[in-house]
């Protein structure tokens, strides 16, 4: 029974068996009232995997979960609450169940949870706790955590500006591949905000965030091959990366590559 059990409660089982039988499993376990099966259950009703999607019935066995003490599904619920899948959208149950879960130390909830004081969404706008939330789940290694503090330090928002702890922010995330993170660290090292200006290192976040399809750090990138900021002069090149990020609509590209025809 412990064996049927420890290969019940793992998603990553969904390659060994059919999404199917991982539903009937999940059922009778969850009907049993085990909390990871509940949250499993929910989690497939919620994606649709092996089950017709049904974002009602993922609610409904993420709160049998949630009510149980499972940090996952309190954060999952949470996050229905937010957006208003399979429950009615509320803030202030959304900041409850993120409350829940961040009490177990979970990190998703954490950052959840700071995002609800940073907009004021259910809850009384404060950064101070937006930024005490975001350091809980950044120093867990969440990277858009990590990159919201170095954001946080960049602007002085609940916590006194130091680009210096901003950059060293945006790296940890950067890093982790997030294109957000490199491309305000590639900002850093252009501009030299919290270190010694350099170019090379500039294009060489550009690129990172550029090729992970961040509009913005194309554009950006397209402007240092315009200039030899950082890399050999090559007109081509800017013209490739502005065309990638005015496809997405990025205005500051769609004017750059105007002035380069005119030029031309």
């Amino acid at each position: 029974m412990k064996t049927r059990l420890t290969l019940l409660l793992g998603l990553a089982l969904m390659s060994m068996i059919t999404y199917a039988q991982n539903i009937k499993l999940f059922t009778e376990e969850a009907n049993k009232g085990n909390v990871k099966a509940q949250y499993n259950l929910g989690l497939c009703y919620s994606e649709g995997k092996g089950v017709a999607k049904d974002l009602q019935q993922g609610a409904y066995w993420y709160r049998m979960a949630a009510e149980n003490g499972f940090a996952s599904a309190q954060n999952a619920l949470a996050y229905c609450y937010k957006n208003g899948k399979g429950v009615a959208q509320d803030y202030k149950q959304a900041v409850y169940w993120f409350q829940k879960a961040a009490d177990q130390g979970d990190e998703f909830a954490q950052y959840g949870l700071a995002v609800c004081y940073d907009k004021g969404q259910g809850v009384e706008q404060d950064y101070t706790q937006a930024f005490s939330l975001y350091q809980k789940a950044a120093e867990k290694g969440l990277a858009v955590a990590q990159h919201n503090i170095g954001i946080c330090y960049a602007t002085g928002q609940g916590v006194k500006q130091d680009y210096t702890k901003a950059v060293i922010w945006y790296r940890k995330a950067a890093e982790q591949g997030r294109p957000t993170a490199q491309n305000d660290l590639a900002i850093c090292y252009h501009y030299a905000y919290g270190v010694e200006q350099d170019y090379t290192q500039a294009v060489y976040w550009y690129r990172k965030a550029a090729e992970n399809g961040y509009a913005e750090a194309q554009n950006s990138l397209g402007y240092c091959y315009e200039h030899g900021d950082g890399i050999k002069q090559d007109i081509s090149q800017a013209i490739y990366w502005y065309r990638k990020a005015a496809d997405q609509g990025n205005e500051k590209a769609r004017r750059n590559l105007d002035n380069i025809e005119q030029k031309n």
